[in-house]
């Protein structure tokens, strides 16, 4: 009897181990999907409210715009340039998946409107106040075209 009591432990003890291996798993496996989910959202609201729209801007446009920082156009594009450091901030902090944020934005972020406007917008704010306050946009593109020549 005490034989049979022994093994009856030991089995459950390895079913209960199985199941906190299992339980541990699967949460984990949420956490990245949830992460990776919330990636994709935060990033298609960013295209449709910011990139979308910063696109519709010229670069002329965007350069007479800048020579007024307090027009509404000014605040306006100071906005959208907000936004994607908030983006940004998500990513950096690991709050967004940086692996999914590749897929999506590599190639459009890091050098399309990056090269064509951001660069035009960040040096011209950087200028004018005279010290970097879009430090986490600039990580996330080096980051980005850093391991573009990996």
């Amino acid at each position: 009897m005490e034989l049979a009591n022994i093994i009856v432990a030991i089995v459950a003890a390895i079913l209960s181990l199985v199941s906190i291996i299992f339980s541990a798993y699967t949460y984990f496996k949420a956490l990245v999907h949830d992460r990776r989910q919330a990636t994709l959202e935060a990033y298609n609201q960013l295209q449709d409210s910011v990139f979308d729209n910063l696109n519709q801007i010229s670069i002329n446009e965007i350069k007479e715009i800048l020579k007024d920082p307090k027009s509404p156009r000014y605040k306006e594009i100071s906005g959208y340039v907000a936004r994607i450091e908030n983006f940004c901030v998500g990513v950096n902090t690991e709050i967004y998946d940086k692996q999914i944020v590749y897929a999506l934005a590599h190639g459009y972020l890091d050098y399309g409107i990056m090269k064509t406007r951001l660069d035009l917008i960040l040096d011209a704010k950087k200028e004018l106040a005279k010290k970097e306050y879009y430090e986490n946009i600039r990580s996330v593109i080096k980051w980005m075209r850093d391991k573009n020549h990996e």
